[in-house]
């Protein structure tokens, strides 16, 4: 071996040989042209062993008749039918996977294979290469969507709403102070332990922390399009509550004891009188537009449209929009990055142990929510929630490029009852103050 490794070095020392500055061009010219084994030139070039054969491999690959791993069968033609395929799913719903274009491929080979031919096939490898050959296909992560959101997920339902979206505003011509978004979001509390290592026999136990936090406490939270966050009632399972929380006594939170901590729509009436009201009253008489109508943004949740708040809304020059089922994700600006924003400081002070200076483990908590929501309360990460809707300002464009024009092919739009006063998914999509009274 040594006699081979001199020779190799002898080699490297001709004119030819000297030309070459790139250590794995000589690699592949002694490889190629002289036969001495890929160890040996490693040594004697002083390279990896890995990088050699990686060099021979792609120097191989260039000089087989299927440039960049295309097999000699597989032509531009083909190529672009591929793409033209994927395309076209994509646009109605339909997304395929790596692996699955890997099929595709493989199957439009075998169309063109003649009797005799040698079998070829294209890899994950190929699927890469074609990738970056193609820009106007790419891969992306998917959005984890329930089945509901998934059906509903395409231009088939967004583009209605955004039309009479479009009708409502050019009637009251809105102003972003007069502009809000009301929805609720829940919090949950039990804390999960970590998974441990233990042996095979046996069971590992850990001990629970002593600070335990309320299972589920809900957030009804609202907010406009010039970037100011409300009055915001706080359902949690407390059974008594300090007086210093209590309704009327704070500027920014109003805590409220409830058993099971989820909102009711006897309980959502109630705050929607003496809350939702109060506070656009009061935005009214601040920007000086005592008779201006406002816009209220809501989705179809439990007690949201029932009839009481349809005849608030009808006395307070309130026009209602409900966003379509399954839409909340993209079209619901509190849902875009004010509730993360609550949900990361939680979860942050979930994970630390709650470690706080307070006695009380209702203040522990108070004070974990009032971190949380001075986190979502910035102007400009509400104006950017309003913003990636395309509610405000009002640019349907901004989620139309990235929604397929259809529902899927296993989907099929579910249309609710079109009795007053819920309305329906793919029917009228608001209440205008001014014809209320047709819903009475």
């Amino acid at each position: 071996m040594k006699k081979t490794i001199n020779s190799a070095s002898r080699l490297c020392a001709t004119a030819e040989i000297r030309e070459l500055e790139d250590a794995h061009l000589k690699a592949i010219y002694l490889h190629n042209i002289l036969n001495i084994p890929t160890r040996e030139i490693a040594r004697s070039q002083e390279l990896s062993r890995s990088s050699v054969q990686r060099a021979l491999a792609a120097e191989k690959k260039r000089n087989t008749p299927g440039k960049s791993g295309r097999p000699t069968q597989f032509d531009n033609s083909d190529e672009q039918y591929l793409t033209t395929v994927i395309i076209h799913d994509a646009e109605h719903g339909t997304f395929h996977s790596k692996m699955e274009i890997t099929q595709m491929a493989n199957d439009l080979l075998k169309t063109k294979r003649k009797e005799g031919d040698e079998v070829k096939t294209v890899d994950k490898h190929w699927v890469k290469r074609f990738l970056k050959r193609h820009i106007e296909i790419s891969l992306a992560k998917p959005i984890a969507l329930p089945l509901g959101r998934a059906a509903h997920t395409s231009k088939y339902t967004i583009v209605p709403f955004f039309d009479e979206v479009k009708k409502l505003f050019e009637s009251v011509n809105p102003i972003p102070q007069l502009l809000f978004n009301l929805d609720e979001t829940s919090t949950f509390s039990s804390k999960q332990q970590p998974e441990l290592v233990a042996s095979s026999s046996s069971t590992p136990s850990a001990v629970v922390p002593e600070v335990h936090l309320p299972t589920s406490t809900s957030i009804i939270f609202m907010t406009s399009a010039d970037g100011c966050r409300y009055l915001t009632p706080i359902l949690i399972p407390f059974s008594t509550l300090p007086e210093e929380y209590k309704l009327g006594t704070t500027s920014h939170e109003v805590f409220i004891p409830s058993l099971s901590g989820h909102v009711t729509s006897a309980i959502f009436l109630d705050l929607f009188k003496k809350c939702v009201i109060t506070e656009i009253r009061n935005k009214r008489i601040a920007v000086g537009k005592r008779e201006k109508h406002a816009v209220l943004i809501m989705d179809g949740g439990v007690g949201h449209f029932q009839t009481e708040i349809l005849q608030l809304c009808k006395d307070n020059l309130i026009d209602l929009v409900k966003l379509p089922s399954h839409t909340s994700h993209i079209l619901q600006p509190n849902d875009q990055y004010i509730f993360a924003s609550v949900k990361r400081v939680f979860g942050k002070a979930k994970e630390s142990g709650t470690t706080t200076s307070a006695s009380s483990k209702r203040e522990i908590f108070i004070e974990i929510l009032r971190n949380g929501l001075a986190a979502a309360s910035y102007p400009e990460t509400i104006k950017s929630s309003w913003k990636s809707t395309g509610l405000w300002p009002f640019n349907p464009e901004k989620i139309f490029s990235n929604l397929p024009d259809n529902p899927p092919e296993w989907a099929s739009p579910g249309v609710e009852p079109k009795s007053a006063p819920m309305g329906s998914s793919f029917g009228a999509v608001y209440y205008s103050s001014d014809d209320l009274s047709d819903l009475f």
